[in-house]
């Protein structure tokens, strides 16, 4: 289901990173450019807003990628810009649309006010909010990913790699597309171990390490042996409180970036969203785009839900991707529950 402004030395030359006029890699910050919306003209310059940096090899580096495929197979100019302060979202979508970007991606459900209300202020401009439910027919989508089904594997592996029957959940903020993470991850807990204990929170903050360590120490405290969620940067408080506690197993998400962590990282979530957004792009492009809530689902032809590491026995490996076949062909039922803590 993910806020600052990033800290890039690449910012220093060039303001808002733009890949075409930067030459960045394709992991690197993007600003973009595209020409008309709703009209079928060729995608020129495209903004892509993160609510955090790119360096966390998750989600707000996925935006990141999405910016690069879209500048090297759609030709645009892409700027991707982290926003330090969410407070200030209606007036970074404004300035953007100001500035000419005839597509505007808000990449999390943090930035569905601002894209809402200031699609109504552009409407020569093409607006897409990730991870959200807003729409308005006309130049305002969202991209709904059903992630309760990819976070369902990762919840029963979760439960199986345990070193206790408790496993910790931790969150930043719960909205529509956050709440179908983690509801997702434990329902999956609950069908691999019925009687193990899940423990759950939400730190308010996507970005801090201080808080979700505070949270994961907390759930080690109370006996949790394996910890997934819902962060970006604050991923690394987890790692921390997970290597203190004796290396109990994580399961992160949205790329494999067991490398940051090997010691406690045992899979990630493959849940990507940029070829999704890719595709959404193309619309803006050829002038198929639609003011509606674009939906992705987990299928066959997706591949692996969850990725392998040296920490995840083969044989429990094989037996998560069996479950992900019965979660595909619809003989495991997840429901799409986005419920949110009273």
């Amino acid at each position: 289901m993910k806020q600052r402004m990033m800290a890039l030395s690449m910012l220093a030359v060039c303001g808002t990173l733009v890949l075409s006029a930067c030459g960045a890699s394709s992991s690197g910050g993007t600003p973009s450019t595209t020409t008309t919306a709703n009209g079928g003209g060729a995608l020129k310059k495209v903004a892509i807003l993160l609510p955090g940096s790119i360096n966390d090899h998750g989600y707000d580096a996925t935006g990141n990628d999405a910016g690069t495929l879209i500048r090297q197979q759609l030709g645009a100019q892409v700027a991707v810009e982290a926003i330090t302060d969410l407070t200030t979202q209606n007036a970074d979508f404004s300035a953007f649309a100001q500035k000419g970007y005839n597509l505007i991606i808000g990449w999390g459900g943090q930035f569905q006010d601002g894209a809402s209300a200031e699609a109504s202020q552009f409407p020569k401009v093409d607006f897409l909010c990730v991870g959200c439910t807003v729409q308005n027919g006309t130049n305002l989508a969202s991209v709904n990913q059903e992630t309760q089904t990819w976070e369902f594997v990762a919840g029963w592996l979760l439960a199986n790699l345990s070193k206790t029957s408790t496993v910790g959940l931790i969150g930043a903020q719960c909205f529509a597309a956050t709440a179908l993470t983690m509801n997702g991850l434990k329902q999956g807990v609950a069908y691999a171990k019925p009687q193990d204990k899940v423990l759950m929170t939400y730190t308010g903050d996507f970005e801090n390490p201080t808080l979700a360590l505070q949270a994961a120490n907390s759930m080690a405290s109370e006996g949790a042996g394996a910890f997934a969620g819902n962060l970006n940067n604050a991923e690394y408080g987890v790692y921390d409180a997970a290597k203190a506690h004796g290396n109990l197993p994580v399961i992160n998400e949205w790329l494999d970036s067991s490398s940051l962590a090997p010691t406690v990282i045992a899979s990630s979530v493959l849940k990507g969203q940029s070829q999704f957004v890719l595709g959404i792009a193309k619309h803006v492009n050829d002038g198929t785009f639609k003011g509606q809530i674009y939906n992705f689902l987990l299928t066959a032809q997706s591949g692996p839900a969850i990725s392998k590491t040296a920490l995840v026995p083969s044989a429990l490996y094989n037996q998560a991707l069996a479950i992900q076949k019965q979660v595909v062909s619809g003989q495991i039922p997840v429901s799409a529950d986005t419920s949110c803590p009273k």
